[in-house]
């Protein structure tokens, strides 16, 4: 029995709404990635556009600007799409200071008092935005 015989296929991003072409490479791409010995593709096909893709965060992580931070005290809130979430300065990767408006990115962990944000880098300051 052959495989079924592939070809390039028109998809639409899920953010961004335009069109763009999921190759055959990228096809035989997904299906060596997660060969099983059959062929079968068993990556489903990309849900956005390469530019979208570049764009968003990786899937267990999110992005959110600061709303404050006490460098003293070492610890503020960031405010995310559906909420704002709590962040301690030993989870700052690589900055010791944020200042309101800092665009970061960051997975979401917990602490004794629920979800809060951890491994947290700094993707912008807000000067730069």
């Amino acid at each position: 029995m052959s495989s079924p015989k592939r070809q390039d296929e028109t998809l639409f991003c899920e953010r961004c709404g335009i069109s763009f072409l999921w190759s055959m490479e990228e096809q035989k791409q997904a299906i060596s990635q997660a060969s099983s010995g059959n062929g079968a593709l068993k990556q489903p096909a990309p849900t956005h556009c390469p530019g979208c893709r570049q764009l968003l965060p990786a899937p267990d992580r999110e992005r959110g600007l600061v709303k404050w931070y006490n460098a003293q005290k070492r610890y503020g809130f960031i405010t995310r799409r559906s909420s704002e979430i709590y962040l301690h300065g030993s989870e700052l990767q690589g900055q010791r200071r944020l200042e309101p408006g800092d665009l970061v990115e960051f997975s979401i962990g917990a602490n004794e008092r629920g979800p809060a944000a951890v491994a947290v880098q700094v993707l912008e300051r807000a000067g730069d935005l």
